[in-house]
Order: structure tokens, then sequence, then C-alpha cells
């Protein structure tokens, strides 16, 4: 190989993915290198720093290499610059410094002033990543000068481009803005691909100084008009870039759905471009979206994808990122080790790379996986710590979330001095600042402190603040930036003031808070993640339009308080508040009107809580509701009639209920087993699955069994209690059920609602049936019910479509869907039913409009639900009662299909007699019983609301 074909010896050179053997290679070569060879491997470099930076660096060393053979000025010059500009690309800027300012003086000495002033851009663009502006300002000028005198237009360009990200870094945005125009102008007559470059990159950085100026319509508009500015010429990667900072925009506006769905498109176009390191960036923010949705397992998963590419390309910090996300998906999921493993290797790297608020990020993290580990000592001092470095990146909400895990911490170690002083700090450092998600917690853990100190009524106080502050948080807006939660929950604080309450003997009081607790977290949980609701396509009125917008730009706004990795803003703190503050305002005046057009949101978002009175009003008298409600570990039950109002204080304990659950749910497995099996063991099956009920029953029911004799028992459930299968408790010769009819609640409050609901009048009844190999006896109960329903109508196999549903849902009297189901229990907003053409999920059920006084769900794990933070059950069930049916009869559990069809043609009897829902289950329940004495059969279902 001969080195005067720069060319052609640089194509065999780049096959060669080592330093020491490159320059074997060159020395090997015959003929001397040249000049022309170090500025072509210089080129070659600035093509390759984009796309695979490591042999960029690989590249950059054995062109000083070839430099020092030919000892020349000028060879030395552009091999500075192209190390200095591969240390710039790595965000090694103390390295980059001395080699651009080597290279500026070498070009001034062989008086090539385009290459001066080209150079000086790029250390203007290296100084603004050292913080060090006043300086990269001063070079503006000489490289003004120095381009002027070479007539370099584009490159002027390339100057206020630098200058107008300097003043974006400095938060001088109109300076920024003027000077991303006067580039746009120098480029405007000029047609050929840099410039095309140039001008994408000015399109791009003038939607990201939109988005900081508030003006977030016209920063998505730069956003899609750089992007078909890219499509026009052919720049494929700026316009899966551009797609790439829409995606963003959504993600911060709370869109999670839209953003996944355009990183999707961007991904597979980087793909197809061959570009690793930009396929790795849509993975590491698939990843973070991920984990905001609660798919933990898939967010581990890509965020390791994306750390393999990463690492192969040697970019330390974004690999760092992704370990960081993989450890926060491994420690919600409950795997400690790996967890651990993930963050400390996150962490090392940010140690090298100097990154001191990401180093503070990992390890407050991993105080959280301390604090779950009960080593609350070492846990405390890594929050100590973080919030030490916090404080000094001016980071105010996350160094007061850093306090308030110390503070907790000295209250698990007995400290409360230092507690009381931590939790203190924590509210002092968020003074003036609008972040609910972490002052909530300073009150609550401020209150907990002083009620264990005997002050009461200044703890009671306390709580009210935190409940207060809490509660001005709305549905989809992010609660807890980078997921982070602090203590048992978010809502520990309602356990609190119920436990003062009824320690003070203010029964009352505390029921009021036991439900204010339920209905506030039934309208997060059915509003948290994605748009739901808010998808609502182009009939929206105005007003609604408004209300989507508004909470889209507090999710920005939130965001901001609390963004990592950005540059500290403490100047444009204020305007951000004025600016959540204002649409704050705004929101709660739309939310009073709105009523008009989503009655059902709004009757959940302006929602009375009822009082003990309003309760018993809404009784029968036949019925008895029983409220049960978790604090700490101890089980209480708010025992309602028409006319009597009693607590039951500490029954049980949680862990005695969770003991007792396992064995009846280890007990119902077995029915996977083979028929014979089942068959041949039968009586002992039966005894197995009584004794566990027969415990839950000694916990739960005996000792309040003589307040609830009434025929009718409506019981609401809290936390664990949300799996007891209460129709089916045992006391050792009866069911429940035997005596009582069964129904259950997700709250009072919204049993109220479910009873309030003005149902229309219409005998057009609606059956979706779709059988398979799984449930051929779905058409046996299709043939019953088209006797039972004559003037339904019925849609079976593949007609059993979406669309009918959506069509006739809405004037519906009964809805009947008999289908399969799946019950997600890593993310139940991802549950759904099978119909003949779709699976019809939680987000789509969110969007129906449902007029029926009924829905059935006959099918596997309807009824089947995830106990979230802050109690609420997460499931179908909950989705379908959104939608607006006040009664709901899903399953607890997989169904058997031969019983089943007898269950629900008993249960439709009963209802065409005129008997009550919960009578009509009872007497299905009941027969089923009869003939299929394991609860394995009879039990599966039950009547959620209206009763």
């Amino acid at each position: 190989m001969t080195v005067t074909n720069p060319e052609d010896f640089l194509a065999g050179l780049v096959q060669i993915r080592d330093t020491a053997q490159q320059r074997a290679f060159i020395s090997n070569a015959s003929g001397l290198p040249s000049q022309a060879l170090v500025e072509s491997i210089s080129t070659k470099i600035r093509e390759l720093l984009p796309r695979d930076p490591e042999l960029a660096q690989i590249l950059a060393e054995t062109n000083l290499y070839v430099a020092s053979l030919l000892d020349q000025p000028l060879a030395w010059a552009h091999a500075n610059r192209s190390l200095a500009q591969v240390l710039y690309t790595m965000r090694k800027s103390t390295e980059a410094d001395s080699y651009f300012e080597k290279a500026v003086e070498l070009f001034e000495k062989a008086q090539l002033r385009g290459e001066v002033g080209r150079t000086l851009v790029g250390q203007m663009d290296n100084l603004m990543y050292l913080s060090r502006y006043s300086e990269a300002l001063d070079l503006a000028e000489r490289a003004r000068v120095a381009l002027e005198e070479a007539q370099d237009v584009s490159y002027l360009s390339t100057l206020e481009i630098a200058l107008g990200n300097v003043y974006y870094r400095l938060n001088r945005y109109p300076e920024s803005l003027s000077h991303y125009d006067r580039a746009q102008q120098l480029l405007e007559n000029t047609d050929n691909t840099l410039a095309h470059a140039s001008l994408a990159s000015i399109g791009l950085n003038r939607a990201y100084v939109l988005t900081e100026m508030n003006r977030f319509d016209e920063a998505v508009q730069s956003f899609e008009i750089t992007k078909k500015h890219c499509e026009r010429h052919g720049l494929a990667l700026w316009a899966a870039i551009a797609d790439r900072g829409i995606s963003q925009m959504h993600f911060r506006r709370g869109n999670y759905s839209t953003a996944l769905r355009i990183l999707e498109q961007v991904r597979r176009r980087h793909v197809e471009l061959d570009d690793a390191r930009r396929v790795g960036l849509c993975d590491m923010d698939r990843a973070e979206i991920y984990l905001e949705l609660n798919l933990f397992d898939d967010a581990a998963n890509i965020a390791a994808r994306a750390y393999d590419i990463f690492q192969r390309l040697g970019n330390r910090y974004e690999a760092a990122k992704c370990l960081t996300y993989q450890g926060i998906a491994y420690f919600k999921t409950l795997q400690d080790k790996d967890a651990e493993k993930a963050l400390f290797a996150a962490r090392e790297i940010f140690v090298k790379e100097g990154n001191d608020l990401w180093v503070a990020v990992v390890d407050l993290w991993r105080a959280q996986l301390l604090t779950r580990q009960q080593q609350f000592s070492t846990a405390q001092e890594l929050a100590q710590r973080s919030a030490e470095i916090f404080e000094s990146q001016q980071a105010p909400a996350r160094a007061a979330n850093a306090r308030v895990l110390s503070a907790q911490s000295f209250l698990e170690l007995e400290e409360r001095t230092p507690a009381l002083r931590e939790a203190q700090k924590a509210l002092d450092r968020i003074e003036g600042y609008h972040a609910p998600w972490v002052s909530y917690q300073c009150y609550n853990t401020l209150g907990r402190l002083k009620e264990l100190n005997g002050a009461i009524d200044e703890a009671e106080q306390l709580y009210m603040k935190a409940i207060d502050q809490m509660e001005s948080l709305r549905g989809n807006i992010r609660l807890d930036e980078m997921r982070m939660s602090f203590g048992r929950d978010k809502y520990q604080v309602y356990e609190n003031i119920v436990n003062l309450k009824l320690t003070k003997g203010d029964a009352r009081a505390a029921f009021q808070f036991v439900e204010r607790s339920k209905s506030r977290t039934l309208i997060d949980l059915l509003e948290k993640n994605l748009e739901t609701v808010w998808d609502t396509g182009v009939d929206d009125s105005p007003r609604l339009q408004r209300i989507r917008k508004i909470r889209e730009e507090l999710n920005i706004f939130y965001s901001r308080l609390n963004d990592v990795g950005t540059t500290a803003r403490p100047d444009a703190n204020t305007v951000t508040q004025e600016e959540i503050a204002r649409r704050e305002q705004e929101l709660v005046e739309l939310l009073r009107e709105v009523g008009s057009e989503k009655s059902g949101w709004a009757t959940l978002q302006s929602m009375k809580i009822p009082d003990v009175e309003e309760v018993q009003a809404m009784l029968q008298p036949d019925e008895v509701m029983v409220e049960y409600y978790t604090i700490a570990d101890r089980v209480q039950a708010f025992i309602i009639t028409r006319n009597k109002f009693e607590v039951a204080r500490n029954l049980t304990t949680t862990s005695t209920v969770r003991t007792a659950l396992k064995g009846f749910t280890f007990q119902l497995s077995k029915f996977h087993l083979q028929p014979a099996y089942l068959e041949s063991h039968a009586p002992m099956l039966l005894k197995g699955i009584q004794y566990h009920l027969r415990e839950l029953h000694r916990h739960l029911i005996e000792p309040i069994q003589e307040k609830i004799t009434r025929p009718s028992l409506i019981f609401v459930p809290h936390h664990l209690l949300h799996y007891v299968p209460f129709h089916a408790l045992y006391n050792g010769t009866n069911y429940l059920i035997d005596s009582q009819a069964v129904s259950r609640g997700a709250s009072a409050s919204v049993l109220k609602i479910c009873h309030e609901k003005k149902i229309q009048k219409t005998e057009q009844d609606l059956v979706l049936a779709v059988a398979d190999e799984m449930t051929p006896h779905i058409n046996e109960e299709v043939a019953a019910l088209r006797a039972l329903l004559p003037k339904g109508l019925f849609f079976v196999g593949r007609e059993a479509r979406e669309d009918k549903l959506r069509r006739y849902g809405p004037t519906a009297g009964k809805l009947h869907i008999a289908a399969h189901g799946i019950f997600r229990a890593d993310n139940p907003m991802f549950s759904s039913l099978k119909l003949g053409d779709s699976w019809l999920n939680l987000f789509d059920i969110f969007n129906l409009q449902l007029g029926a006084e009924l829905t059935v769900l006959s099918a596997c794990e309807t009824g089947m639900s995830a106990v979230w933070e802050g109690d609420e059950l997460l499931g179908l069930a909950r989705g379908f009662l959104y939608a607006g049916t006040p009664s709901l009869v899903v399953s607890l559990w997989t169904v058997n299909d031969r019983s089943t069809a007898q269950l629900m043609r008993r249960f439709y009897e009963a209802l065409h007699r005129g008997v009550s829902k919960a009578r009509a289950l009872q007497e299905a329940i009941l027969d089923v019983k009869a003939a299929f004495p394991h609860p394995y059969h009879w039990a599966p279902f039950i009547l959620m609301g209206k009763s």
C-alpha cells in the first residue's frame, strides 16, 4: 500500500480500529505521508464523529502521529483541531480547550484566516460547555473578522448559530433568536448540502429556545417546519432528529403514547441509516417513557440494549444514564441485587465523567434501596450528601426530596432531633417554589415528628397542609419527577390523619379523610400516564381543547422545576412560578365550566366527599356497608347502616390477611392441573380452600359479626383486602353468600355516584360474544341469553367488534361481553378484552360512553386488578365504571367455562323476574354451588357498584 494516494490509503486505514496497528500500517506503507493525507484524515474524522466517535478518536490520535512525521505547522494545526473536535464531541471540553488553542495559533502562523475563523467558532462552542461564556463571546469578534476576510459566508452563519447557542445558555432568549435569524438570512441564497444542514440546525435550535420562552405551539411548529425542510432536501438524519424533538415535546407534555409512536418511527429510520448512536438515543428515550408508564421490565430491557450501543461507541454519559434507568426498573420490580449492581456501575461512570449532579441522582436511588433494606444509617448519609450536591447545583426541588429521605431515615433510627432539622431544611429549600410533589412530603414528615413529640394540634395542621399540597395536583400531571416517591407512598399522610382523628375520638372526621384519600386516588389513577380521555378527537369544544393544552403546558413547567442535567436557571424560576399560577387558575375555572361537556369526569373532579349522613341516606334499610381501612399494618372497619355508624379498631393485621390469601391463591392454582386429578382429589381440594376462607372469616368478619346481620352486605376494601372474595368467606358451616347478598364498591363516594347516575330506560340490550377453543361454552351462554333478552342486539365471533360497542354501547340497557380477558399483573393499564377484531384495552375503555344500567363481563380475569399506591384498584372493572356503567359483574380469577354459562343463565333469569342485581347474583351463585361445591366454580363473579 502506498501513501501517495491519500484517499485509497485512508480507505485501508479506517478498516483498522487500533491506534498502534494503524501506526504500523503507516510505517509499512511505501512512500512518505503528505499534508494531503493529514487533511483527508481530518475530513474523515468529521464524517465519523456523529456515528462512530470511537473510530474518530483512534484516527485523531493517528493523525497526530502523521503530523509528527511531517513536523510541519499546517499538519500540526489540522491534527490538533481534529483531536479537539473529537474531545469536544465526547464532552471532554477541558481537554479539548488546549488543542483548540494550539490549532488557532498554528493557523494564525500559516496566515490561513478562514481556518482561524472556523477553528475559533469550534472553540467558542467548547468554551460554552465549560460555562466560560464571556470568553466565548470575546472570541466571536475575532472569528467574525477572520471569516469576513476569507469571505466565508457559510461559516459566518455557523458563527451566528454558535452565538445563539451561547445566549441560549445564558437564558438571554430574545438575543439567541436574533442570532439564529441572522444565521438563516446569511444562508437564504445558498443552495448546497452544507447550507441545508445548517438551516436544519437553526430550525431545531429555534424550537428549543421557543420552548424555554413558553411559546410551545411555535416550538412544535419550528420542529415540524424543520422536518419538512430536511425531507425536501434529502436530509434523512436531520429529519429524524427533528422528529425526536417533537417526541420529546409530547413526552414533556405528558402525551406518552404519541411520544412513543414517533420514537418508534424515528428509530426505524436510524436503523435504516445505520446510525447506531441515534438508535441508542431513541431507546434511551423509550426506556424513560416506559419507566413513567410503570412498564419496568420493558424499560430494563430497552435500557440494557441502549447501554450496549453506547458502551460500544464509548459514549460514557449516555451509557451511565441507561444503567441508571435499568437500576430504577430493577428497584421498582424488587430486584434489589440487580438494582444495586446497575446503580453502582452508573455511579462509577458519572464519577469518572465528573458529573456530580447525576452522581447525586444515582445516590438518591441507592438511598431508597437501602431504606427498603432497612439500612437506614447508610441511606441517611447518602441522602444528605445528595441534598448538598443538589443545593450546590441550584436544584431546590431535588434537594428537598433528598432532605425528606434523610429526615425519614433519621426517624426510622429514632433520632427525632436531626429528623426534625432535616425536614425543616427540606421545607426551607422549596420556599417560594411550586413543587407540591415535594412539599407534601415535607409537611407530612414534619407532622409525623410533631405527633410523636405529643404536639397533636400542630401535627394535624401540618397533615392538612400536606393534603392540601397533594390535592393541588391534577390527574395526569406527573407527581414525582424521575418517579421518586419516598416513604411508603404518597398517600401515607391520609393514614396519619385518619389515625390521629380516631385517636382523638372523632370517627366521623376520620371517615371523611378515608373517603377523601380514595376519591382523590380514583381521579389520579384514571387520568394518570397516557392521554386517555383527552384523546377525544376533533369534536372537542374549544374549552376542552384549552384544558388539554393547559395540562400539557403544566407538565412542562412542573418538569422544568426539577430537571436533571440541564443548566441551572435560578433567574427563570420566578417566571416559571408565575406561568404555573396563571395556568392553574385558568384550569380551575375551566373545570368548573366543563360539566356540560364531560359530565362524568367533571362529577369526579369536583365531587363533594360524602359525610356519614349522606352515605346513610344512600343505603337501603336492609343494607349494611363495611368500609375497611388499613393504618400501618392494622385493619380498621367503619360500619354504616341507615341509622347507625360504628368503628371497629385493629381487627387484624395485613400480614395475617396476606398469609391466608397466599394459601387461598395456591389452592385456586391447582385447578390448572389435569381434570382427572381434580376429580379424584375433589374432597381434599375443597377442605384445603375452606381452611383459608375460614381464616379470612375469623379475622375480617367474626370481630364485627353482630354488627353486620342485615340481608345485604356492601364491602369497601382497602389495599390488600381488595383481593379477598368476601362472599366466599366461610365460618366452618356456611359461606357468607348462603345467607346474605354481597356486593362491593371502590369507595363510598364512587358508590354514591353510581347510585345517583341517571340511566336511560331502554329495552335494547347489547351482547358481544367471542368463543374460542378455551371457551366453547360461550356459545351455550349466548343461546340462553337470546331467549332471556329478546330485544337484544347480538354480535358473535368476528362481528363482535369494537365499532359495535362504540355505536350501540351508549344506548344499551344492559351490556354483556362474553370474551377472553387478560389481566396484566405487570401493568394493569394494559389489561384487555379480546373482541372480534381487536383487543380492547383499558385506555380504549376510558374513552367509551356507556349508558347501560348493568355491564356483565363474562370472561376470565375481568375483575382482577392491581392495588396501586394510594389504595385504588386498576383493572378492566375500573375502566367500565369510569365509562359510565353504575353496576358491573366481573370475575376475580380464571373462570370455568361450563359453570359460568350456568351462572349467567340463572343470573339473567332472576333479573327477568325483577330481583335486584345483588339478589340475582346471590341466587345464581347458590344454584351453581349446588352443582359445583368448590368455590373455584361458583365464587369468581362479584357485583361492583349499585346493587
